[in-house]
């Protein structure tokens, strides 16, 4: 059989490297299909010899999407596509499969205006309801699509994320050097390594902080658009925090391994994490994790984290205190890797491609 897998997507963030590793196992392990690949990318480490690369070069959402890649497809003699997300051509109507990896902009109405939000709605719906198959990654996604979009819930899959698998740093010398003195960080600190997104709950941090003052505890921040952040930026600023909350945008894959290993904990605040990919550099570090109560969270780490809830200052704030009171605790997160990993995502998604 032969399988066609839209990868025009592509960009550097979580879901890309989560894509990007689904597919190389997914083709490296299973001989017996031909898979060819649609991008926008030179994937010039895909190398194997049941697969073909297509470079297209066209971007989603766009008028070529909807006029140059359906001529494509339909060109094709496929037997099934898998698009990533939701944008496909709207005419195309051979078998396909979707994958939602997220519902946010709907949860949160984060769209720039009338156009955006009514274009982006329009593209979904159309993609859900003509797919042979719908995959998502959570319930709460599920139920979202039943319930707004009145698709037949056996429609619907879910597939199981992973963890990407993370690369050994290299040990050359400044895996050995003190992080602390080469930044010149004095107090204990928490990390808060994620975007500025609306749902990522950042203000309520920067109050809480304000109330930290005199414990000597600082929050970094390790990311390069949020440190781009005016308004971010700005609370702190009103807040008296310049000392105590540092950006490091910019970092070398043995600094950001340092920063992790020497961490209090890593605070996750967010009200919306359909799965915690921005939690990998924690996990593969061993370092100690306090987030937000959700259930996406709590499913996968159950008692080896510390929960609050992202409602309310106060529930950030003591549990904060406590982990201050109660230091750092020793963590295995290997029970959880050997369960959210590669080969079961891929077996999962064969069954569903069957």
């Amino acid at each position: 059989m032969q399988i066609w897998l839209d990868l025009r997507f592509l960009r550097n963030d979580y879901y890309s490297k989560f894509v990007l590793d689904l597919v190389k196992w997914l083709i490296e392990t299973n001989k017996e299909n031909k898979y060819i690949i649609y991008t926008n990318s030179l994937l010039e480490w895909f190398d194997f010899d049941n697969l073909t690369i297509n470079n297209v070069w066209i971007r989603n959402n766009t008028l070529k999407e909807q006029t140059n890649f359906l001529k494509i497809l339909n060109n094709d003699k496929n037997n099934i596509v898998i698009f990533f997300n939701h944008y496909k051509p709207i005419f195309y109507k051979k078998t396909y499969y979707t994958l939602i990896p997220s519902l946010k902009k709907i949860s949160y109405n984060d769209f720039k205006g009338y156009f955006e939000k009514y274009s982006y709605l329009f593209m979904l719906e159309n993609s859900i309801k003509s797919a042979n198959k719908v995959i998502c990654f959570d319930d709460n996604s599920k139920n979202e699509l039943i319930e707004r979009f009145n698709i037949d819930e056996e429609k619907i899959n879910l597939l199981q994320w992973f963890f990407p698998n993370k690369k050994d740093t290299n040990k050359n010398n400044e895996i050995n050097i003190d992080i602390r003195n080469k930044y010149d960080i004095k107090n204990n600190y928490f990390i808060y390594h994620f975007w500025d997104w609306i749902e990522k709950n950042y203000e309520k941090l920067i109050k809480v902080f304000s109330r930290l003052k005199d414990n000597n505890i600082d929050l970094i921040f390790l990311w390069n658009n949020i440190s781009k952040n005016i308004y971010l930026r700005d609370l702190i600023k009103k807040a008296n925090l310049e000392n105590n909350i540092k950006f490091f945008p910019v970092l070398k894959s043995a600094e950001i391994e340092l920063f992790y290993k020497n961490s209090l904990w890593v605070i996750i605040p967010t009200f919306y994490e359909p799965f915690p990919f921005r939690l990998n550099n924690a996990i593969y570090y061993n370092s100690n994790i306090i987030s937000s109560d959700l259930k996406s969270i709590k499913n996968i780490f159950w008692d080896k984290i510390k929960y609050f809830s992202p409602i309310y200052t106060n529930s950030i704030y003591n549990i904060i205190l406590d982990t201050i009171e109660n230091k750092k605790i020793k963590i295995d997160y290997s029970v959880i890797l050997k369960k959210y990993n590669k080969e079961n995502t891929v077996d999962k998604l064969l069954e569903l491609i069957k």
